[in-house]
């Protein structure tokens, strides 16, 4: 991974302009939304090859925006602070949240888990025939899995609302769990 180390994490602020601006052009520039963006940026922030890597990555979020320059530069701090995040095992996902009736949030996970696997597609076909056939890693990749087998007609209201929350809050988990699990991998 290139670029500072120590760059700052992006503020709420900074969070909310790079959704707002991401989910503005997605129709029009085929950008990821934020949530997509972060569960690509997760899987993907094991990958060697340094910036012209990180350059790949960024353009696959930003689609026709790759020459936002401050667009480029949020999200290049966004990745910074979940690499740090995934190797202190401090890592959660960003999950928005559905306000109900009831004014309690339900977590939708759809978006970070569609950007997750999307994410697993660079690493190739023989990677990806690892990960489900190791016993430890498929359990690591089962909760983003379950939420990409949802009905459409599911998301705002899931079949059983108590297991939907405990898998959500799983995700962080499994991500730091599989982002050691591909580091030992590519180590290898």
């Amino acid at each position: 991974m290139t670029g500072d180390a120590t760059a700052p994490a992006l503020t709420a602020e900074e969070l909310e302009q790079l959704q707002s601006r991401l989910v503005g052009q997605m129709a029009t520039a085929g950008c990821m939304p934020l949530d997509v963006a972060h569960g690509f940026l997760t899987v993907t922030a094991v990958l060697p090859g340094g910036g012209k890597h990180e350059t790949e990555l960024l353009d696959r979020v930003l689609g026709g925006l790759h020459e936002d320059s401050g667009l480029r530069e949020l999200l290049r701090r966004l990745r910074v602070q979940l690499l740090r995040d995934l190797r202190a095992s401090d890592y959660g996902p960003l999950i928005p949240q559905m306000p109900r009736d009831d004014g309690s949030p339900l977590p939708l996970p759809y978006g970070w888990c569609q950007g997750y696997v999307a994410g697993m597609d660079l690493f190739g076909e023989e990677q990806r025939e690892l990960v489900l056939a190791d016993a430890q890693a498929a359990a690591l990749l089962a909760p983003v899995l379950s939420f990409l087998m949802y009905e459409e007609r599911q998301w705002f209201d899931p079949p059983d609302e108590a297991a939907h929350r405990e898998t959500t809050g799983e995700l962080g988990q499994a991500a730091v769990g599989l982002f050691r699990w591909w580091q030992g991998q590519i180590d290898h």
